[in-house]
């Protein structure tokens, strides 16, 4: 089943604390059941391809396994549904990236869906372990530049740390595997043929042997 693998917390965070948490966690759980009994999303709020995310079966990291932090990535995607549904009712949506005119300056969103095939830059080891990495996608003529903390990738065992390399993520990591993923991306720029941003959260479209 896909999962989420990746939540920018301190985004999130931020984002939530800027919340009423009452007049969005009612509407929130009036979603999640109108959306997990119809398929559909019923209460006018044009979430699109993020209405997944109500039906009640996002998780943050696989399921079935023992997932250190349960509780704490639990409440996590609890505030990140709140967090999308604020910037859904105040923006009127969230665009899809391949749509975007990226020309325009500035773009009319701070908020993009995308979904696509990306691949780390570099390449992570033991010896050599950054606190930010950068996965690169492409949208078009252009390349997207996504930067991801490490530290917020589901399968690491301790968040205020270093990512446990290990022969479910090594390739990705190392190896410049291409692995589909999809997410709402904060876009902080375009230059040139570069587009740059770093995601509120990341979910695999496909999990296969890869495990993030």
């Amino acid at each position: 089943m896909d999962y989420i693998c990746y939540i920018s917390r301190s985004k999130v965070d931020s984002l939530h604390a800027q919340l009423q948490p009452e007049q969005y966690s009612d509407i929130t759980e009036q979603l999640t059941n109108e959306v997990s009994k119809s398929g559909e999303l019923q209460a006018g709020v044009p979430l699109g391809p993020l209405a997944n995310l109500f039906k009640g079966g996002a998780s943050y990291g696989r399921r079935n396994v023992i997932q250190v932090e349960r509780k704490v990535k639990t409440a996590y995607v609890e505030k990140l549904r709140d967090v999308l549904l604020a910037i859904a009712t105040d923006h009127g949506d969230i665009p899809d990236l391949r749509d975007a005119d990226l020309s325009e300056q500035p773009l009319r969103s701070v908020y993009y869906f995308y979904e696509g095939a990306f691949r780390v830059v570099g390449a992570v080891t033991e010896t050599a372990m950054p606190e930010v990495v950068t996965l690169r996608s492409s949208l078009g003529r252009r390349k997207l530049l996504v930067d991801c903390s490490l530290r917020y990738f589901s399968e690491n065992p301790d968040p205020t740390g270093p990512i446990r390399l290990h022969s479910g993520n090594y390739a990705f990591f190392t190896r410049g595997l291409k692995v589909r993923m999809s997410g709402v991306l904060v876009v902080s720029g375009v230059q040139g043929r570069e587009v740059s941003g770093s995601p509120l959260y990341l979910q695999l479209s496909s999990a296969g042997d890869v495990v993030l």
